[in-house]
């Protein structure tokens, strides 16, 4: 953003074979459900058309599940705060919120000085395929080149 003019802000998604899994699998069960379709349409008949609309309902459930569980989820850390999307919701935190960054089992850990924490799924093993502690670095390095302050774990 800093060749538009903007404040510099950094984004983790989940990792890119999640992400891939996301679009790939609702799409195989959306084509299933095409195909049933374009057969019911050749020779409508009451098995075909059962058949298609368990596909079309499978495709998208699957489709609102991925979304919901890995395409929306993401972290944001720039000078306004931290946006952390997770499938629950979306928790907003000013940098000055922050007493302390972990790394914990779901992801980001970012404890409040109310004592209340945050999770950022973003983060967490299971969604990014990549090296945890590699992305936790990252987080620490861009948290730690904010102005105002750096969070870390005593």
């Amino acid at each position: 953003m800093d060749d538009q003019g903007g404040d510099s802000v950094s984004v983790w998604r989940v990792g890119r074979s999640a992400r891939v899994a996301g679009f790939v699998i609702p799409g195989v069960v959306g084509v299933k459900a095409f195909i049933g379709w374009a057969g019911w349409f050749s020779s409508p008949e009451v098995d075909g058309a059962r058949s298609a609309g368990l596909w079309t309902g499978l495709a998208v459930g699957a489709t609102l599940f991925f979304w919901w569980a890995i395409l929306r989820v993401r972290l944001q850390v720039g000078p306004d705060g931290i946006v952390a999307v997770n499938p629950w919701g979306t928790h907003r935190l000013g940098l000055d919120e922050v007493a302390s960054v972990r790394l914990g089992a779901w992801g980001a850990e970012f404890h409040h000085r109310d004592g209340f924490k945050t999770t950022a799924y973003a983060l967490s093993e299971l969604a990014s395929g990549t090296s945890q502690e590699d992305r936790f670095a990252e987080l620490l390095a861009v948290l730690e080149a904010e102005p105002t302050r750096s969070p870390r774990d005593a």
